[in-house]
């Protein structure tokens, strides 16, 4: 058993001796009361019993006196064990805690270089849009794209504590999702070009 255990079972026990005694000292408190009459009005059977009583009585009051003074100590030491343990567990965190500050310090720096290379992949994907545009085949209008993307998103924050603001389900938007809408409508259009001057030259 741990320390605390120990201490703890001292005092079940202690307090369960008190219990006993007092137990005993009523009892005999009860008989002495019972032949109290008999014991000083001349029955010589029941005086010397009455004094064996007295005499046990006043040991028990004793033997009470010491428990309960023992008991004191015994919750004393009850609360030291549990305030050492409380300690020892306090101290085990906070060695724990120092130990995760290394691996905290290193989730900044990954977090910035991950939101750093999204920018960048960001950047290209605003090329390319800037390029089709120069082609004559934007995906969308500038506002829907900004709009889109920002409720991308805003989706993927969407269940952390980084949220900004709610999204319905229907507002909700991807990255993929996204793009490959807009490239289906720009491969549409620009395939129904191409068909459209391949079936000139066959005419």
């Amino acid at each position: 058993m741990t320390t605390t255990q120990d201490a703890q079972k001292t005092l079940a026990d202690l307090e369960q001796k008190l219990a006993d005694a007092r137990a005993r000292h009523d009892e005999a408190q009860s008989e002495a009361k019972e032949i109290a009459f008999a014991a000083h009005t001349g029955e010589a059977d029941a005086r010397k019993r009455l004094d064996r009583l007295h005499a046990e009585s006043a040991k028990i009051a004793a033997e009470v006196l010491s428990l309960e003074a023992a008991i004191v100590e015994a919750r004393r030491r009850v609360d030291a064990a549990l305030a050492a343990e409380s300690d020892d567990i306090a101290r085990d965190k906070a060695e724990r805690a120092i130990a995760l500050l290394d691996a905290f310090a290193k989730r900044g720096a990954e977090l910035d270089a991950a939101l750093g290379a999204f920018l960048e992949r960001y950047a290209d994907l605003t090329r390319d849009v800037r390029q089709l545009e120069a082609l004559g085949y934007s995906p969308s209008t500038s506002a829907l794209i900004a709009k889109n993307m920002q409720s991308a998103v805003a989706t993927k924050l969407q269940f952390t504590e980084l949220r900004q603001a709610f999204l319905a389900p229907h507002e909700r938007r991807n990255f993929v999702d996204v793009i490959e809408g807009w490239g289906r409508s720009v491969r549409m259009r620009a395939t129904a070009r191409l068909n459209a001057k391949t079936s000139a030259k066959a005419a």
